[in-house]
């Protein structure tokens, strides 16, 4: 029913003259002999294909993780040298962040319900 009230509306909305016509085509019927066809020599080469991708994906993961860690390392020596107390600097805020988590937890599980259950 909304097809029809919608297509009764459009060529109001629309000029679409009224001798309009929508373009035929004809399209060839391709003739194929699936006994031609070797279905085991095709699925071995899908499967050394997929082990080739999957083989490129993870190598290509592994170069750019190691590429990663390359630029944190140089990153961090870059930041050491030029500020010789950043390591000490970074262990007292983990430490008082870690202090803090530590309290609010045993505040929260004072206050649990569960805790009386």
């Amino acid at each position: 029913m909304l097809a029809k009230i919608s297509s009764a509306r459009y060529p109001q909305l629309v000029n679409i003259p009224s001798d309009f016509r929508l373009p035929s085509w004809k399209i060839p019927v391709i003739e194929v002999d699936l006994a031609e066809i070797d279905i085991p020599q095709i699925a071995e080469k899908v499967s050394e294909y997929g082990k080739e991708a999957l083989y490129i994906t993870v190598g290509t993961g592994v170069l750019a993780f190691q590429q990663l860690q390359v630029r944190r390392r140089e990153a961090m020596a870059t930041l050491q040298k030029e500020n010789p107390e950043l390591e000490t600097h970074i262990t007292e805020i983990v430490d008082h962040a870690k202090s803090i988590a530590t309290s609010l937890c045993n505040k929260l599980s004072e206050r649990s319900p569960l805790r009386n259950a």
